[in-house]
């Protein structure tokens, strides 16, 4: 099935239930990521959220659980934003970046990233403990190729861990076609069941770790749209954009309060019990 948005199209494969973008280029586009520049030349404060490092080391952290390796490889590290939280909290950490705008911002806060092809002979097989790639597969024509990839050069019992949306979200059955995921940078769509399948039955990885987790600030707004005496907006107007803007004074206001915490908690709870929560994520190991 296909489903129009403005000049783009996603797909859904009858078969196995993936959904993947219309039309693209298969290869690597530099005009696509050409918005790293608006960063560059601003401080470390400006572009390091202390939020996101915050979440960061409860990642480094689950990751002590399954392994006592400390090196890691950041595939697609955009700015270096897991780099920087790995390096400082001790890890022997690296990244891998194509876009050049993004590894000038990051070299400049002396980040060991490189601009490098993930399949490069100079990434040996076997070569770290844990492959790491945070909102990437999205980006790729071809993501179980990466996964394979992932596992040959993790080591034997060496992790993967990877963050990308969820298509059967809360968030894109609230907001449609406003769905702001779907753009000509993300190219395929998973679910957890056809994300997990195609791991299970395509690569020498396995899961051991899963979940699904958050809602956007816009969905909120949105419910809250319908709400009696609420006026509704498009999610596109430019009121809407201006509170989406505010999505960190959320995070801080959560952080900030207990019960506030404890009601994220238990939606967090409610959208991993059934799937729906904004962001897959899954932690694997290598087989062998």
């Amino acid at each position: 099935d296909g489903r129009g948005l403005g000049s783009i199209s996603i797909n859904r494969c009858h078969e196995c239930k993936a959904v993947y973008l219309g039309r693209y280029d298969a290869g690597y586009v530099d005009d696509l990521y050409e918005y790293y520049r608006q960063y560059q030349g601003k401080p470390r404060e400006a572009l390091f959220s202390p939020l996101t490092a915050k979440s960061y080391l409860k990642v480094l952290e689950l990751f002590t659980l399954h392994t006592s390796g400390k090196s890691i490889l950041d595939v697609g590290c955009g700015k270096g934003d897991f780099v920087d939280s790995g390096m400082r909290a001790g890890w022997d950490i690296n990244g891998i970046e194509l876009a050049q705008p993004a590894v000038e911002i990051a070299q400049g806060f002396g980040l060991p990233v490189k601009r490098l092809d993930f399949f490069s002979n100079a990434i040996r097989p076997a070569s770290h403990d844990i492959v790491t790639m945070l909102e990437v597969l999205e980006h790729l024509p071809d993501p179980i190729s990466f996964l394979r990839r992932a596992a040959d050069i993790v080591k034997p019992g060496g992790l993967v861990y990877l963050t990308t949306p969820n298509f059967d979200c809360f968030d894109r059955r609230i907001l449609g076609m406003d769905w702001p995921v779907i753009h000509r940078e993300h190219l395929t769509y998973f679910t957890p069941q056809t994300l997990i399948s195609a791991i299970h039955e395509k690569t020498g990885l396995t899961v051991i770790h899963s979940e699904t987790r958050n809602m956007s600030a816009q969905s909120l707004q949105r419910i809250k749209s319908y709400l009696p005496g609420q006026k509704k907006q498009s999610m596109t107007s430019p009121q809407s954009v201006a509170k989406g803007k505010n999505t960190d004074d959320v995070r801080e206001a959560i952080e900030g309060s207990r019960v506030l915490q404890f009601i994220k908690r238990g939606i967090n709870g409610i959208l991993n019990a059934t799937a729906s929560g904004n962001t897959i994520v899954l932690l694997l190991k290598r087989l062998d």
